[in-house]
């Protein structure tokens, strides 16, 4: 039996051994949310099993994770800024090296250590998840965002450097600019392909209309691609292959595909909030769309009492909003 005790075993595969049965499976629990959102837009990896990169994530994670315990082990405990040794870090290793720890399984208590603090649970195991799972994993999807974005060439810091360099200066001089490069450098980081979905606090904050929001994000995204065309390239375009292709010699077409996407958005959300029981209804026409068996105008005359010429014209209606 793989027992807590041989987390102090002075073998080091022994000790990884029982490492891996207490708290690899918990951290691989508590990984998989923000993993999913840094790499995959919140899905799943692709295929049936943890894809390559989260593998190879999990794997320092867990190293790392051992390795701190072990230093604690070996008399190299982590402090606070004021000198002192993390209490719960010393409680773990207290009971790590206690003659109670042989008797107990480490596979068996690491089912306990995936689930949620319980104020009934030992101590040692309290700790164990604070210092073993949740201190290695403190702001893992930003740091993986940060760190895939520097593997494929972009910026550490995006949001600093448009604030900060010297080649992003011009692009400083109008706010509007500079507002809307941050946002989309901040949803292109995080797989969203909404760029010219501007937010509406945004809009009054600069006192723009959605049209003219889009617009001058347009613009802003050209500037920058003309300015400084690696950080475009590694930094938005890359995260959203679609914001704004450089093949496109007259950008005219594409900004109006924009404005009239985020018209039928607003016409969307108005319609919805006006019409309680419209939301079946559109489900039905996406999935007609989706080639999926559905009837929208059944679906509007039962859920908005309608007859059926009415009912034919909320469905009309809808689908004249096209895809949004």
């Amino acid at each position: 039996m793989l027992h807590v005790g041989l987390l102090a075993a002075s073998d080091p595969d022994a000790a990884f051994s029982a490492f891996n049965a207490l708290v690899v499976p918990a951290l691989r629990s508590a990984a998989r949310t923000p993993l999913r959102n840094a790499r995959h837009g919140g899905g799943p990896c692709p295929g049936r099993t943890w894809c390559a990169d989260c593998e190879e994530t999990l794997d320092t994670l867990a190293l790392n994770s051992f390795t701190r315990l072990r230093s604690a082990l070996a008399g190299a405990a982590p402090r606070t800024r004021d000198g002192a040794v993390v209490r719960e870090m010393a409680e773990l290793c207290e009971h790590v090296t206690s003659e109670q720890a042989p008797y107990e399984s480490a596979a068996a208590f690491g089912a306990l250590l995936r689930r949620r603090a319980d104020p009934a649970e030992p101590r040692w195991l309290r700790a164990a998840r604070a210092q073993l799972v949740q201190y290695t994993l403190r702001c893992l999807e930003e740091r993986v965002r940060r760190d895939d974005a520097v593997r494929r060439g972009g910026a550490a810091h995006p949001d600093r450097d448009l604030r900060n360099a010297r080649w992003a200066a011009p692009l400083r001089r109008d706010p509007v600019t500079g507002d809307l490069l941050r946002l989309a450098v901040y949803r292109a980081r995080r797989g969203r392909t909404d760029l010219f979905d501007i937010p509406a606090d945004v809009r009054e904050r600069h006192g723009l209309d959605h049209r003219e929001a889009v617009a001058r994000m347009h613009e802003a995204l050209r500037t920058l691609r003309t300015v400084r065309p690696g950080f475009f390239a590694a930094n938005i375009s890359c995260g959203v292959p679609s914001a704004l292709p450089p093949d496109v010699p007259d950008p005219a077409p594409y900004l109006e595909a924009c404005i009239e996407r985020v018209d039928a958005r607003i016409a969307l959300r108005s319609m919805v909030s006006r019409r309680h029981g419209l939301r079946p209804v559109v489900t039905a026409v996406c999935d007609v769309a989706s080639g999926r068996r559905a009837d929208p105008v059944r679906a509007a005359r039962r859920c908005l009492d309608l007859d059926e010429e009415a009912a034919e014209h909320v469905v009309r209606r809808l689908v004249a909003l096209g895809p949004v």
